[in-house]
């Protein structure tokens, strides 16, 4: 009897683990990559920003980029690039609210600090989040040296 009962749940487990769904969850991380630097120290990264249009999308892969070199530096793709942020002091994006957010707004000052490269070109790489929404990787270039300045002449870094 016991034998019987065995032998039954061996074989519902191996029928349960045949059928069962195969499917991926898979988690992708979007991280701005350096893909190398200038001579005048800026540079070229593909960052990943979500939108309904690719121009949304390009935005806010713009300032994603941005808002990695300022606050958590660059770490993957070509080692060139500069690795430490440009902002060490803890909880700086909430400091400077008020800069920040006239900063990275639409009229705000983050677009004479980064551009598309070559008219915004498009990686293969597309992700469709939503029917609605999808991500893309944009290559932009920053220019992390006025960046820099910029960001001392208005008191945020010393």
């Amino acid at each position: 009897m016991n034998k019987r009962v065995l032998l039954i749940a061996i074989l519902v487990v191996i029928t349960t683990i045949g059928y069962a769904k195969k499917t991926s969850t898979t988690y992708y991380e979007y991280e701005t990559e350096c893909l190398g630097v200038a001579q005048d120290g800026s540079q070229t990264l593909i960052a990943w920003g979500a939108g309904r249009t690719r121009d949304d999308a390009k935005q806010q892969a713009m300032k994603n980029a941005l808002n990695d070199v300022i606050f958590k530096g660059i770490r993957s793709g070509n080692e060139l690039c500069n690795t430490k942020p440009l902002i060490f002091e803890a909880n700086a994006r909430e400091k400077y609210e008020d800069f920040f957010n006239f900063f990275f707004s639409e009229n705000g000052d983050y677009k004479k600090f980064v551009t598309d490269d070559e008219g915004g070109r498009r990686l293969n790489r597309t992700k469709e989040l939503s029917k609605r929404e999808k991500k893309f990787g944009i290559v932009v270039m920053v220019y992390r040296p006025q960046l820099k300045e910029y960001l001392k002449s208005n008191g945020i870094i010393k």
